[in-house]
């Protein structure tokens, strides 16, 4: 009898602990969640930041700015720039995703 009622405290024991180890369990994880949202919606934000950098670099009239002020670039001149038409690849190895003749601008050095 003593041994069965050993038996059912030990029972009723580790019952006691399994509950309050899945509540602590479910705490630890609701503050997981919360700091992966945290995480979450700061590299939203900095994605954001990044798009608008990227913007802002890839402007056109900038890209132009630096490349006239500090690289010493200048527009090509009349008749300077020369439209070349690149042949069609054999039909094996051509991208079907792009057409059979791009036009390719370059520009001949000046004198």
């Amino acid at each position: 009898m003593i041994v069965r009622r050993v038996g059912i405290g030990a029972a009723l024991v580790l019952v006691v602990l399994l509950d309050i180890w899945q509540h602590v369990h479910i705490v630890t994880l609701g503050y997981e969640v919360e700091q992966s949202e945290q995480k979450r919606k700061a590299m939203q934000q900095m994605h954001k930041q990044l798009l608008v950098e990227v913007e802002t670099l890839s402007d056109l009239d900038r890209i132009e700015r630096i490349a006239t002020a500090k690289l010493g670039m200048i527009k090509p001149q009349e008749g300077q720039v020369v439209l070349v038409q690149r042949g069609a690849p054999s039909d094996a190895s051509r991208d079907l995703s792009r057409p059979l003749a791009t036009p390719l601008r370059i520009a001949k050095k000046g004198p």
